[in-house]
């Protein structure tokens, strides 16, 4: 009976890693990453960003993503940067926050960009992200990166399979 426990249990961790179901959820909604939450509240979507007499045209269509980070831990910092997101499309594939892009939305509309954020905890922090995404770009997604941590092991990691639909 006491080598069966062990193996039992191994299992159970196994059978609950194997979902790899993609999630689409909505702006607004979260993902959840052990105590961290991630979430899309805003998208502004432009040919050009406008400061003054600059004027800054995107290759495709700029879609500026305000994402925000919510630290539900007792007494851990979270700590992120601005590649912690990057946009997916099934047929366009993946693309990266565009760091001149954001900084030119800055002048404009100034958000607190950081290189870092360190969020503490039981609090909240958010930023804007920059994407210039083709014109076949059909139905864009925001993914998140990160490391599993010791919460993750009780849902598999599935905030590596959640997508915020930005369309």
């Amino acid at each position: 009976m006491k080598r069966i426990l062990p193996v039992l249990f191994m299992f159970m961790l196994i059978s609950c890693g194997c979902d790899r179901k993609e999630y689409v959820i909505g702006i607004g909604e979260r993902i959840h990453h052990d105590d961290f939450e991630y979430s899309v509240t805003e998208i502004v979507i432009s040919r050009f960003l406008k400061n003054g007499n600059d004027t800054l045209y995107a290759k495709g269509m700029f879609y500026l993503v305000r994402f925000k980070v919510e630290n539900n831990a007792l007494r851990v910092n979270h700590e992120w940067n601005n590649s912690i997101a990057y946009i997916v499309d099934d047929k366009a594939g993946s693309f990266e926050n565009v760091p001149i892009v954001q900084k030119f939305y800055e002048k404009t509309h100034p958000f607190g960009l950081k290189e870092k954020y360190i969020t503490p905890a039981h609090s909240a922090d958010s930023t804007y992200f920059a994407f210039d995404l083709p014109f076949n770009v059909t139905m864009p997604c925001l993914k998140v990166k990160g490391e599993t941590l010791m919460g993750d092991m009780f849902d598999g990691s599935q905030f590596r399979r959640v997508r915020i639909k930005l369309y």
